[in-house]
């Protein structure tokens, strides 16, 4: 009985081995999450507008129209023959696909909650003003009230 009482009495050692991985695998989940902030180059069969800007973009939903599809976050949503034969001012694909983003957006600051809100079009610079006019609508209903048209920039003149 004696042997008992002395083991109960022992006090149990904290491994920080265990707590320094898991705080190790927090730092590089948010490192890797937060790292890109720049918007990424539109794809090939993308020509944007030149334009002289001063500022940079801010990371946001991008949505990208070529002369043949409109897509949402780099997935093909709609065809533009498709989207042309909405008779409405929004086309639902495309409006469904900005609200599920913007429902996986998470955040408490007012910074995450502001940019929740904007989005940003990378036209092909031959796309007529209707399709842009539609697309912008559609992201207005789908909750987006800062709406962007992406350029390229152009040095200023000196």
């Amino acid at each position: 009985m004696r042997r008992m009482g002395r083991k109960k009495h022992k006090a149990l050692a904290l491994s920080l081995t265990s707590l320094m991985d898991v705080f190790t695998n927090l730092v590089f989940f948010l490192l890797v999450s937060q790292g890109d902030t720049e918007i990424k180059e539109p794809r090939k069969d993308i020509k944007l507008p030149d334009s002289y800007v001063e500022e940079k973009p801010r990371p946001t939903v991008v949505v990208m129209v070529s002369e043949t599809y409109v897509l949402v976050d780099g997935n093909p949503t709609v065809t533009i023959p498709e989207f042309l034969e909405t008779k409405a001012d929004s086309v639902p694909a495309v409006r469904d696909r900005l609200r599920e983003i913007k429902a996986r957006e998470i955040g408490l600051t007012q910074e995450t909650r502001e940019r929740s809100d904007e989005v940003v079009i990378l036209a092909h610079k031959t796309i007529p003003f209707k399709v842009l006019k539609k697309l912008m609508s559609t992201c207005a209903s789908a909750g987006y009230s800062k709406i962007s048209l992406a350029v390229n920039q152009k040095s200023t003149k000196s």
